[in-house]
């Protein structure tokens, strides 16, 4: 008996080939967004990977100041997949605010750090004494050579951080052997780095100052956390030696614990990406089963009088359920195999063409070769992946096809073959001018049959809503936004004469200007009783430490200490009448304890006669204040404003400024005033972070298009099904259409009821939709973030999801309309499907 339902399942199918195809299509659709999301998805996950490693190296971590049997213990370690040691030769200052660093690598350089190896001319360093150096630090030096020709270096190496006074400072010529490309992005924090060959630490250094820097991966991602722990047990690695790369473990998806890690990130691994994932795709099946429920549901209410006459026959109630579920299923077999191969080819198209419109740098990848190799490696079809896809999608389509079915199993027999007497309920209605006849008749089609229109609105919001998710979400892939923020476009520093206030006035008169971020700094060494130096306080210092004061305008004040105080500290500090610490870093040294001061927030303290409460104090790793990038110099730092400095120290100069542009400043007119403006005060050295910013933006600039392909290609998608659920519900009063038209109604007023029929499927769900898509991303950046808060709207994702919504439902009323207004009355009026 149940052969005899398949066949009839079959020809009800061919019978009304508008619905069958119609329900196909959306199948189709379905799995073609669902398959070339999750492609595409492990090519962004890649490509993000990839934009870590250029920012911070193929590694998770690294030990520092290994020595020799500490470096072959990890080396032996069967937990570790790759262990890499390279040796720091030494630093020199190129300017206050940028530091050249030296590195002797015996790991493969261009595969751990490939943004450091880069080459522009030349090669890689092999031999010792032979040098490879950025374009740019070539420049700062004032070199003009080529490779081949010597080049002299003075360099300083400390031993312990720089906690100990004690370094090694030699002087050599290298050969440069190669120039690499310019590296901006370590500008802020004030390092470059350069290669040297293997074998010249050991020509240059004493033998206590030769110890490794060891790079290290896991085999198991999962138990990273505990390998470091146990590493830095039993090497007894002091915390300050070791370094997370943090940037590449949030990319992994990797834990770590945050607490070790000195970074202001989350901590807790989890790929929010992929949650963003999910939820687009979750949202896609949501609106593509309500597509199939929709027609279905239809279908199923135009014959309900067959399946009367077929329980009349004996048919069971099962009978008939699998009589509508066999057709679902039949198409379903045709339509998920063929969206599972257009998927993987569109999401393949997609990223192709995507990453064709630009040369491969700007994809961190050397060449196209690379660049193909890297998208064909990860947009592969995945057979457990492909499987799974396939068995949502065709999980999603029978929910959506179960209340049809089971509306149809429950049918009556006497019910459905007598027909359903219609309803007719008026309500008392206050007489009110129509001033629009096409717009009132529209509304009351809607009001008719409030389910179908439910449904309708609600495939569309889901639509719109995926939209405005996929476009905010894209933020979340950005490995870049972990990197350090810096304060200003430009660094200006003087630590010799300093800078006056009058000059700090001119440079904020600069047009090109919005606002000047200014710092003051005094340093005091302390005397056999460990007293400052020429400064008077009440504060107890400890052995090796120092005592620092820093005077910073309300622009710099703002922009360090507005998350940390409240507005009436903040006022309170710029008056004059409060103050911020940071205590030095307890250390060790030799069995020595140094660094022991601490200073509690909410007592006072006193400098130069003047009492001040301490508003805010920073312990432990927390942010540490300098001149440029000078770094850290242990001790007590106390911040005031700089209304206060002057009468602190004596001291009115600046020592560093960093200037804020306009939105629309013209950088080469105000390059040109920085370069006269350092002329004009001697010692004064300027650096711009217009490089980094560009560096960070184009290592970004890979992800954000193939993200827009996948946008834009997942919009059409949905697109398509808004086509798809208007064209059912015109396609099903193609009689009541005939009978509008048989009593008077022309063909423009027709067109008009129906247009505006559309336009109020748009607007209703643009309206909705805009707001579940507000609320996704809120939740999205809520997990992101570790706390839920009011972001900014999102208002061209709104704005273009709105006018595409409207303007596909307006398309998708004329298509199927156009045919039908030309249609005969009795031809309308008789016709079936």
């Amino acid at each position: 008996m149940m052969k005899n339902y398949k066949i009839l399942a079959k020809k009800e199918l061919m019978a009304q080939r508008v619905t069958s195809f119609l329900i196909l299509l959306a199948i189709l659709l379905s799995t073609m967004m669902t398959t070339a999301l999750s492609q595409s998805m492990g090519v962004l996950s890649a490509m993000r990977q990839q934009q870590a490693i250029a920012l911070g190296g193929d590694r998770y971590a690294t030990f520092l100041q290994m020595d020799e049997r500490q470096a072959a213990i990890l080396e032996k370690d069967s937990r570790l997949s790759f262990v890499g040691k390279y040796v720091t030769l030494g630093s020199m200052e190129i300017n206050t605010s940028l530091t050249l660093g030296l590195n002797e690598y015996e790991e493969d350089v261009a595969a751990v750090y490939p943004s450091l190896s880069r080459l522009k001319e030349g090669r890689l360093p092999d031999a010792p004494m032979e040098i490879a150096l950025p374009e740019d630090v070539l420049q700062y030096l004032g070199f003009a050579g080529k490779p081949g020709d010597t080049i002299h270096l003075a360099l300083s190496k400390a031993l312990r951080h720089g906690i100990e006074r004690e370094s090694c400072d030699f002087a050599a010529d290298f050969v440069l052997v190669g120039i690499t490309e310019g590296n901006y992005l370590n500008y802020t924090g004030g390092g470059v780095s350069g290669i040297v060959g293997e074998g010249t630490a050991k020509v240059l250094l004493p033998e206590r100052y030769l110890y490794y820097n060891v790079d290290i991966r896991t085999r198991d991602r999962k138990e990273f956390q505990d390998t470091m722990d146990d590493l830095i047990l039993t090497l007894s690695v002091h915390e300050l030696d070791t370094l997370y790369n943090v940037v590449y473990l949030e990319a992994l998806g990797i834990r770590y614990d945050g607490e070790k890690v000195d970074t202001e990130l989350s901590g807790q691994g989890f790929s929010y990406m992929l949650a963003a994932g999910i939820m687009v795709g979750v949202l896609l099946l949501f609106a593509a089963g309500l597509v199939i429920y929709n027609i279905l549901k239809i279908a199923v209410s135009r014959r309900i009088g067959q399946y009367g006459v077929l329980r009349a026959m004996g048919g069971e109630r099962g009978q008939l359920y699998f009589l509508v579920t066999a057709q679902v299923i039949i198409l379903c077999a045709v339509g998920i195999p063929a969206g599972l191969l257009f998927g993987i080819l569109s999401a393949k198209g997609i990223l192709t063409a995507a990453t064709g419109l630009l040369p491969p740098e700007i994809f961190l990848v050397q060449n196209a070769e690379e660049l193909n190799r890297l998208i064909a490696e990860n947009s592969s079809g995945k057979g457990i992946f492909l499987s799974a896809g396939a068995v949502i999608t065709l999980f999603s389509a029978f929910l959506a096809a179960a209340p049809a079915a089971r509306y149809a199993a429950k049918v009556s027999p006497v019910t459905a073959m007598a027909g359903r007497p219609v309803k007719i309920k008026r309500r008392n209605r206050k007489a009110r001018r129509i001033y629009s006849f096409e717009a009132f008749y529209a509304r009351l089609n809607l009001r008719r049959s409030p389910g179908r229109t439910a449904i309708t609105i609600l495939s569309l919001i889901m639509s719109i809503t995926v939209f405005i998710v996929l476009q905010s979400f894209t933020s979340l892939l950005d490995t870049s936004a972990d990197m350090q923020e810096h304060l200003g476009d430009y660094s200006v520093v003087n630590e010799q004469t300093g800078i006056s206030p009058r000059e700090l006035k001119a440079l904020k008169a600069d047009g090109n200007v919005s606002a000047v971020a200014a710092e003051q700094f005094s340093l005091y060494d302390l005397d056999e009783q460990n007293r400052p130096i020429g400064m008077e306080t009440d504060i107890s210092l400890g052995m090796g430490e120092t005592f620092q004061i820093f005077g910073l305008n309300d622009c710099w004040m703002d922009h360090v200490f507005s998350e940390s105080l409240t507005l009436e500290q903040l006022d309170q500090i710029k008056n004059g009448e409060g103050c911020v610490i940071r205590n030095p870093i307890p250390m060790q040294v030799e069995g020595i304890e140094i660094g022991t001061t601490h200073i509690e927030e909410g007592s006072y303290i006193t400098v130069a006669g003047k009492e001040m409460q301490v508003l805010l104090s920073l312990s432990g790793y927390d942010m540490y204040f300098s001149v440029g990038n000078s770094g850290f110099t242990n001790g007590v730092q106390v911040m005031v404003s700089d209304r206060l400095y002057p009468e602190l120290t004596g001291e009115e100069n600046y020592k560093e400024l960093r200037p804020i542009l306009t939105k629309d400043a013209d950088r080469a007119a105000f390059d040109e005033n920085l370069v006269q403006f350092c002329r004009r005060i001697p010692g004064s050295v300027s650096v711009s972070y217009e490089q980094t910013d560009r560096q960070l933006a184009e290592s970004f600039e890979q992800i954000r298009l193939l993200a827009w392909g996948l946008i834009l290609f997942v919009a059409l998608i949905g697109l398509l099904n808004i086509v798809n659920t208007v064209y059912t519900g015109i396609h099903t009063r193609v009689a009541e259409i005939g009978m509008q038209r048989a009593i008077g109604m022309s063909g423009t007023s027709l067109y008009k009821v129906f247009l505006w029929e559309g336009a109020y499927y748009g607007m209703i769900a643009s309206a909705i939709g805009a707001a579940a898509g507000y609320l996704a991303v809120m939740f999205i950046e809520a997990a992101a973030a570790g706390e839920i808060r009011i972001i900014p709207l999102p208002v061209m994702p709104m704005l273009l999801a709105a006018i595409s919504a409207i303007g596909a439902c307006l398309i998708a009323t004329c298509i199927p309309l156009k045919k039908v207004s030309r249609m005969s009355i009795v031809e309308s009026i008789e016709r079936v499907e």
